[in-house]
């Protein structure tokens, strides 16, 4: 498996079956009933539930994920971009139509401190199309401190 720094924006990595299987293996698994063991985070539609332990687990999938998006969504490159333009990953393939696939990407995400709002949730209606843009906290060389 390639590490973070060594996989380019757009190698191919995020598909839907990608991200269902590692959301599925993330999301409110058994044994997490204990709220030291989970973690809750609003997406921009839904609130997601996750095992902390199950994201620690899949953290470098969900990194690979992050970083097929464009370029531009990660720090180092630009400053984020609408959740509607994640549709497409860098090398310009559209890896899925359905914006809930979108809407789990941004869970993980933020979830494993990943990824974050670029403006507050009141200030969405006016951005355009009243979505939120978002930004990943990675760079090609390893997590983003800010």
């Amino acid at each position: 498996m390639k590490s973070p720094a060594s996989t380019s924006s757009g190698d191919g990595y995020l598909t839907s079956a990608r991200l269902h299987h590692v959301y599925g293996a993330c999301w409110r698994a058994e044994g997490t009933r204990n709220s030291l063991q989970r973690i809750e985070v609003s997406g921009w539609l839904l609130r997601h539930t996750f095992s902390i332990k199950k994201l620690h687990a899949n953290r470098e999938d969900i990194i690979r994920m992050l970083l097929s998006l464009p370029a531009g969504f990660r720090t180092d490159v630009g400053e984020g971009g609408s959740v509607a333009a994640m549709i497409e990953r860098g090398d310009g393939v559209i890896w899925s139509m359905d914006m809930s696939d979108v809407e789990k990407l941004v869970a993980l995400g933020i979830a494993s401190g990943l990824m974050t709002f670029c403006a507050p949730r009141e200030k969405w209606h006016m951005l355009p199309g009243g979505l939120p843009y978002v930004r990943v906290e990675i760079t090609m060389f390893g997590v983003s401190v800010n």
